[in-house]
Order: structure tokens, then C-alpha cells, then sequence
């Protein structure tokens, strides 16, 4: 289900947890990722700057898709694969 996506991801960004968080939180194991180092600038290699042009983190595709800002990749997720939701984020929605 997974093995279309590829995260490029820093330790130590809040950004990044958030989707690596979403990504276990649904199960969605097998997708490619890969962590950069802040420190040596690889966050402005070739490699992120062809998926995200600001040179930031997290920098994601699926297939054909490209999302780089971390809220609207949560968003992305939680749509594409709502039946993983959590059950307490199903029940906040019924409350809603």
C-alpha cells in the first residue's frame, strides 16, 4: 500500500514527526524514506530541492504526488486512507 511513497525527512523536526507519526499511526508500513543531515545541508541537496524547491523537510511523494508541507501531507493521508483512522480520531469526527 505503501511502497509508492518516499519521505526525505530530518531528525529532530516537529514537521517531520508529525508524518512519520500519521504514517505509523496507520499502519502504513514500507514506504521509502530517508534521513538528512540539517547540520551537513544535505536538506539542500539536488535530491530535496527536485521534490521541494525551498529546500525543506519533510519533502514527500507518492507516486506522482508531491506534498511538502507537513499539516496538508497529515491531511493528504488521513483522506487517502480514512477507513486506517484511528478510532479516536473517528470518534472526534462524529462529535464534530
Amino acid at each position: 500500500m505503501a511502497k509508492s511513497m518516499y519521505l526525505l525527512w530530518g531528525s529532530g523536526s516537529p514537521p517531520c514527526w508529525r508524518v512519520m507519526i500519521t504514517l505509523e499511526e496507520k499502519k502504513l508500513q514500507g514506504y521509502k524514506h530517508k534521513q538528512l543531515s540539517f547540520e551537513k545541508g544535505e536538506h539542500k541537496s539536488q535530491e530535496v530541492m527536485d521534490i521541494n524547491p525551498r529546500g525543506q523537510l519533510p519533502a514527500f511523494k507518492d507516486g506522482d504526488k508531491i506534498i511538502n508541507e507537513s499539516t496538508g501531507l497529515c491531511l493528504y493521508l488521513e483522506v487517502k486512507y480514512r477507513a486506517l483512522s484511528l478510532s479516536y480520531i473517528k470518534c472526534l469526527k462524529s462529535k464534530l
